[in-house]
């Protein structure tokens, strides 16, 4: 079993993302009653953390990511192409404007070290895992 740093703070932080994510939900819809955040996944190797975020319509220019601590950015924007005022429209359900994901990790990662991809409406977010050294056994006479 490896041994794990303790962190205090880790646990609550976790908890007060659940709770920010229950009222983010909750309060950041547009009027047809669409969350303003990206669907995610987040995945773990041995060696990275990838997040995958769909984000179709969104060019590269439009998307800004960011790594603190323990967690995971990604904001961004997108934008109609032109008003079309002489329209008369049946259904628009395409929301515009800007969004935000914030995801906790669940490891500790090298922000400085990561990459992104945005491919055919898929941002992929790849994070190396930071290098910490390995546990090994010991054997403790009991005395």
């Amino acid at each position: 079993m490896a041994l794990m740093h303790w962190h205090p703070m880790r646990a609550l932080r976790r908890r007060d993302d659940a709770f920010d994510e229950l009222f983010r939900d909750f309060f950041r819809r547009t009027e047809e009653g669409v969350p303003m955040e990206p669907a995610a996944e987040l995945a773990e190797t041995d060696n990275e953390v990838i997040a995958k975020l769909q984000v179709p319509g969104v060019e590269k220019d439009q998307v800004t990511i960011s790594v603190t601590d323990d967690t995971l950015t990604v904001r961004g924007e997108t934008r109609k192409e032109r008003e079309e005022k002489r329209k008369n429209f049946y259904r628009q359900e395409i929301a515009y404007g800007a969004f935000e994901r914030v995801l906790g990790l669940p490891a500790e990662v090298d922000g400085d070290r990561a990459t992104a991809e945005l491919k055919h409406g898929i941002l992929t977010v790849t994070l190396p895992k930071t290098k910490q050294p390995k546990a090994h056994q010991v054997k403790v006479a009991v005395g």
